[in-house]
């Protein structure tokens, strides 16, 4: 009966995920849309269009934009995974702690994850790499507890595959493998033949991402995109290895104080640290959760919201399976341990947060406001890098103002207008960020000098400098391209500014030079 009630609770948490289905896709997702994009239309991503992330998120995001072709792909797929990993997790708990802890850990995981708790919605942690990585490091943990029982080497090749595909959506995610080890041989399942099979199914999806790309001509693409870039972003952050270690050690107490699953589950960790001494297997979900943050700390210091998401089942696991051990046969005690919980979730949470976020989805979604009103609350085209209203509006402006076959040009961080406008990018660094920061200056195709052949080879209608993006990280968009005199230069020879959406500085190509 208990089982019953806590999964008609699961579908309640599910069904209050539903309004964000309305949401506008965030600046990352932008990026990942329009390289999912140029792979249905044949191109490779870096190749064709140049981002750091590595090349899964680029797949899965084309997967989704050919499934559905709008905005809404991103909620809707970021839902499906939370379903997934509550199912994962209800199997998962059983399996490895007993009974109750399943269930449990999956309703802590939809209740406290959901990502309107987050500003903006949670619109920038929809859909992440650290989303797809989460279903799949659990789903591999799930394979590692079946094969002690059943189909042992089929078990561990599929975790192994599942690591791999994980690590194919982000390279710091390898330290998940680690853990599954770490899980192996405290079960006292760790052997060479285990290693092996684990390493043969880890190798599948990595040498398939390898082919696709040597295929392609760009393995050198890749290679400086996703490991040369990353190593240089990641490292901006942290002023050496004290430093680093430093954040690794401190941040998880930091971000208890502001996400109450990281409270819930870090106190899980404490109470399973301590009930290892008892039964070491305890420590599987805490061995989950330090390779979470190990993932995240080499993604570096500045603490961005998706970064997280990643550690959100291992932390719902070890919340639920403390939670078992912590229950006594007094229902005073229980019912003071409960209490304690829920007014340091409360406190941590900000529940107003997530009922004002979906409140608001929700009366779009029955059309109590205009369009315009609805993505105006996303983003703030004055202040931030990121707004959904300002990339709707330029989405629409050159989808008005150019012809289907046109390349236009964004030169900042709203890559989803080349979505809105169903435009192609007069070239592959269709962010501006690689370009500011000088990466690979000087090697041919990458700096300004690559970004310049691109545009003068394209040629396109429409150019759109973003105002407001990455200041004080490093020069803002507009600036920096007008500052730079070959850039500005090419622009004023063949353009004209006019007026265009707000918080833009937008050109269009003489009529002389058509």
């Amino acid at each position: 009966m208990t089982n019953r009630l806590l999964l008609a609770l699961a579908c309640v948490l599910l069904a209050v995920r539903l309004p964000s289905l309305v949401q506008p896709m965030g600046a990352d997702q932008g990026l990942y849309a329009y390289a999912g994009e140029r792979i249905l239309a044949g191109g490779l991503p870096y190749r064709d269009a140049w981002d750091q992330k590595p090349p899964a998120i680029h797949l899965t995001h084309a997967l989704m934009r050919a499934i559905v072709p709008r905005d809404a792909a991103v909620p809707a797929t970021d839902l499906l995974i939370a379903a997934i990993v509550a199912v994962l997790l209800w199997r998962l708990g059983g399996a490895v702690a007993g009974e109750g802890v399943g269930p449990w850990a999956a309703i802590v995981f939809l209740l406290l994850s959901n990502p309107a708790f987050a500003r903006l919605g949670g619109v920038s942690v929809r859909a992440q790499c650290e989303t797809f990585i989460a279903g799949l490091v659990t789903a591999a943990f799930l394979c590692l507890a079946r094969s002690r029982d059943e189909h042992t080497r089929r078990n561990l090749l599929a975790a192994g595959a599942l690591f791999g595909l994980a690590f194919t959506f982000k390279y710091n995610a390898a330290a998940y493998a680690l853990a599954g080890m770490f899980a192996l041989f405290l079960w006292r399942r760790l052997t060479p033949v285990a290693v092996g099979a684990l390493a043969g199914g880890f190798a599948l999806p990595v040498l398939a991402f390898a082919l696709w790309f040597a295929a392609g001509h760009a393995l050198s693409d890749l290679y400086d995109a996703t490991i040369v870039y990353n190593l240089r972003y990641s490292g901006e952050t942290y002023q050496g290895p004290f430093q680093a270690l430093t954040y690794l050690l401190t941040f998880p107490i930091r971000h208890a104080g502001v996400d109450a699953l990281w409270l819930v589950g870090g106190a899980g960790c404490a109470v399973l640290l301590t009930a290892a001494w008892w039964r070491p297997d305890r420590l599987v979900a805490v061995g989950w959760v330090a390779a979470a943050c190990l993932t995240i700390a080499i993604n570096g210091s500045r603490d961005l919201p998706q970064y997280f998401v990643q550690a959100a089942p291992a932390l719902a696991l070890a919340a639920a399976w403390a939670g078992r051990l912590l229950l006594t046969r007094s229902r005073i005690l229980n019912t003071m341990m409960v209490v304690v919980v829920l007014v340091a979730v409360w406190r941590v949470s900000n529940p107003p947060k997530l009922v004002d976020n979906t409140w608001h989805d929700a009366n779009y979604a029955l059309g109590r406001m205009t369009r315009t009103e609805h993505l105006a609350r996303y983003g703030d085209r004055a202040t931030r890098k990121y707004s959904a209203l300002a990339i709707d509006e330029l989405g629409a402006f050159m989808r008005t103002h150019s012809e289907p076959a046109d390349a236009v040009y964004v030169f900042g961080f709203s890559s989803g207008a080349y979505v809105a406008a169903e435009r192609r990018s007069a070239s592959r660094f269709f962010w501006s960020r690689p370009v500011i920061v000088g990466f690979n200056d000087g090697k041919p195709g990458y700096g300004v000098s690559g970004l310049l052949d691109d545009l003068r080879r394209a040629s396109p209608s429409i150019v759109a400098l973003q105002q407001r993006d990455w200041y004080p990280d490093v020069d803002d968009s507009a600036h920096f391209f007008m500052t730079s005199a070959p850039l500005a230069g090419w622009l004023r020879e063949g353009y004209e500014r006019v007026t265009g959406p707000e918080g833009f500085d937008v050109w269009r190509k003489r009529v002389s030079a058509q």
